[in-house]
């Protein structure tokens, strides 16, 4: 336990005020016990030797003054040192050796401890040495999984049910991202929002009612034993891909849904292909209707007109032979493609109609307001569907029907038909005219994640369904609108994909344990420090005096998941400072001017930067520094950075109080972490990473634990007088 500086001195004050106090009590007790003989006789005695008496007072006073100080200087200061420096050695650095100071016992002690320490290190090399080699088939495992996953030629990701991203491949980055690792647009398209890295969110790439959807089917497939529990759909992909996506279900041990495996198929050209023949097959219907419309027209007549005379007939039979003819023509010019190639690329899939209906009454009254009542059925029902778009249609005709009649009800009917189910949407009221019916039918529905925007006909086309409007002959003053679904051909497959199960291993580079994360309830400060989401950055400046004109020349970041510092996920900009950049500010950053010719603006990157960081808190050292030059720019850019900062300067001059020096070479130093690219804004930002992962177990030895913690425990410290 730690002796503070001013529990020392207050125990040396306190036994000073005592030891007068006491002198008082003895000299009241003495006089009252003295005859006025005897008080007479020592005041002479104390008159005549005033003078030496004094300065014996004033010798005994230095001499107490010099062995208190000397006892802490030789004692007390050394121990509060040992003390800091041997939790160095037990949480972060154990190479590090305490150097003897203070009295010849105390120096004995360091030397103690300095031996035990090093046994101690002996015994965990020794120890790690045996884990590495128990762990030698492990890596092999995880090595080979790590290349058959890099090398599929297929894109794979894997997030947990909060859509954080677990695991993904160079196949996938490309496939969302555009590349590997691509760098901030300065024009700010929305290619530079996809980020891809461990931890970030999958909601930039799959919008979040989609994912909460697959969500929710999958669920109710796992529970109902569906033995193809898969899902699909489609998404937009970077440089105008289209993708289509195959979602299967990742279950912990407990066979309960915790996240998703998503595997990505570029369907760019076949579905350009496939467009070609659509519009072919187009052409063909339209040429069909023209030619049967004519023949049509003509039989009609010749039926309605049987004693027309022979010339007439005649014309009328010529008609009926030319479109014939047309019609074979058009079959020859624009089929000569496979038949067997389906005009729509949406995938359906089959789905229980009761599912349906489930995950329409709870997305209804989620979005809509509205109260659904399904009906009991007899026997399941099965229809080919994509469920996604349909429940479109229907949540867009809920809602038409809620502006036109004000309805907050609606009873769910499920009804078996020969070849299809009937759905039905039924209120009390009039039925809905024709003349409505077909206008909605001509409203456009925007599917974003699809780049689309589709008529209800087209999409009820695509699904091989129909729609019409109907009053209840049974229920009087009951109408409802009847939505006809393909029905499903259920069969058993001859093999079942088994589902993903949790690993016990994982590669290095992947990330499984977030699967054990959740969004935590508890306001951001209040969770713990070994939980959040870190982005350490740093900056290089023309100069130290962002209010005088200095500018910020490069921008370098890193981010940090799980404890885990994820060197590959970084942010490196340089920026064209619009000004001159002075011959002493490059000898110490070494960006000279002819560097930044051609880089973008500060108001270009920001915007870039601020996505980066988005939902994590920020690491700096001396971060008052670099957020006074961020804040410099909010008004040019209308960039305002609110994340949360902590300053690994003043969380060393928390755990290291004894120490006159945080400076980063400093810190370092005493943390055992090699700076490698001093004064370039991505090498001191992973110096800081580095060094901020080994306060982490300083902070959590003194009581630090939470994100609120390390923000109130900085605040106390000398220089966190330094505002920003």
């Amino acid at each position: 336990m730690k002796l503070p500086r001013s529990k020392f001195w207050g125990a040396v004050g306190l036994s000073f005020v005592t030891l007068i106090i006491i002198l008082t009590i003895s000299a009241v007790w003495f006089k009252t016990q003295l005859t006025s003989d005897e008080l007479h006789f020592i005041s002479h005695l104390l008159r005549r030797f005033v003078g030496p008496i004094v300065i014996l007072s004033l010798l005994l006073a230095a001499v107490c003054i010099w062995a208190v100080e000397a006892l802490y200087r030789n004692y007390i200061r050394p121990i509060r040192k040992i003390t800091e420096k041997v939790s160095l050695i037990n949480t972060t650095n154990p190479s590090y050796r305490v150097p003897g100071e203070g009295a010849g016992e105390i120096r004995l002690l360091c030397d103690r401890i300095n031996e035990a320490a090093q046994r101690h290190e002996n015994l965990a090399k020794h120890v790690e040495a045996k884990v590495q080699l128990a762990k030698s088939e492990s890596e092999q495992e995880k090595n080979t999984l790590a290349a058959i996953v890099a090398e599929l030629p297929e894109g794979v990701m894997i997030c947990n049910e909060e859509g954080r991203i677990l695991l993904y491949n160079n196949r996938a980055k490309h496939l969302l991202a555009g590349g590997a690792h691509r760098e901030p647009d300065p024009s700010g398209s929305p290619e530079a929002e996809r980020y891809i890295g461990l931890g970030r969110s999958i909601f930039g790439i799959i919008d979040k009612d989609l994912l909460a959807h697959i969500l929710d089917q999958l669920t109710e497939k796992l529970q109902q034993n569906d033995p193809q529990a898969v899902s699909y759909f489609v998404v937009p992909g970077a440089d105008d891909r289209l993708l289509r996506v195959e979602a299967v279900p990742v279950l912990n041990k407990g066979q309960q849904l915790s996240g998703l495996v998503l595997i990505f198929y570029d369907i760019t050209r076949q579905l350009a292909t496939d467009s070609g023949l659509n519009l072919a097959l187009q052409a063909v219907a339209r040429g069909f209707r023209a030619s049967l419309a004519g023949i049509r027209s003509a039989i009609e007549t010749i039926i309605a007109y049987p004693q027309m005379d022979l010339d007439q007939l005649e014309k009328f039979k010529i008609i009926i032979h030319r479109e014939s003819i047309r019609m074979g023509e058009l079959l020859e010019s624009n089929l000569s493609f496979d038949a067997k190639i389906g005009i729509n690329q949406w995938p359906l899939t089959t789905i229980s109609a009761e599912n349906l209906t489930e995950l329409l009454k709870a997305r209804s009254h989620e979005k809509l307001q509205v109260q659904i009542r399904l009906e009991d059925i007899r026997e399941p029902l099965w229809v080919k569907v994509d469920s996604y778009s349909f429940l479109r249609v229907l949540l867009f005709l809920i809602g038409k029907l809620k502006a036109l009649i004000g309805i907050e009800a609606l009873t769910c009917r499920l009804t078996e038909l020969d070849w299809y189910v009937g759905l039905d949407l039924m209120w009390s009221g009039a039925p809905i005219k024709i003349e409505t019916l077909r206008e909605w039918e001509q409203a456009p529905l925007v599917f974003e994640q699809e780049g689309m925007s589709l008529t209800l006909r087209e999409i009820i086309d695509h699904l091989g369904s129909d729609i019409g409007s109907y009053g209840s002959k049974r229920l009087k003053g009951t109408s409802y609108l009847r939505l006809f679904l393909p029905v499903a051909e259920i069969f058993e497959p001859e093999e079942v994909r088994p589902l993903a199960i949790l690993p016990e291993s994982r590669p290095e580079y992947y990330d499984f344990d977030l699967f054990d994360r959740t969004e935590q309830v508890a306001e951001l400060e209040n969770q713990l420090l070994t939980e959040l989401t870190y982005t350490v950055f740093d900056m290089e400046t023309t100069g130290l005096n962002p209010s005088e004109g200095d500018e910020i020349l490069s921008i370098g970041a890193i981010r940090i998941v799980n404890c885990r510092l994820l060197r590959e996920e970084r942010y490196e900009q340089l920026v064209d400072p619009s000004r001159t950049v002075p011959w002493e500010s490059v000898q110490i950053h070494g960006i000279h001017p002819e560097m930044l010719i051609g880089q973008p603006t500060i108001d270009k990157v920001l915007p870039g930067f601020q996505q980066f960081v988005e939902n994590t808190i920020l690491v700096a050292h001396n971060a008052a520094f670099d957020m006074r030059f961020l804040q410099m720019k909010e008004e040019q850019t209308a960039v305002k950075i609110i994340n949360p900062v902590l300053d690994t300067l003043l969380l060393s001059a928390v755990v290291h109080p004894s120490h006159s020096n945080h400076d980063l070479e400093a810190i370092a130093q005493r943390l055992g972490v090699r700076i490698l690219g001093r004064h370039t804004a991505v090498g001191d930002a992973l110096a800081t990473a580095e060094m901020f992962l080994k306060l982490l177990p300083l902070l959590a030895h003194n009581g630090i634990y939470t994100l609120k913690d390390a923000l109130a425990a900085s605040q106390k410290t000398y220089y966190a007088r330094i505002k920003f």
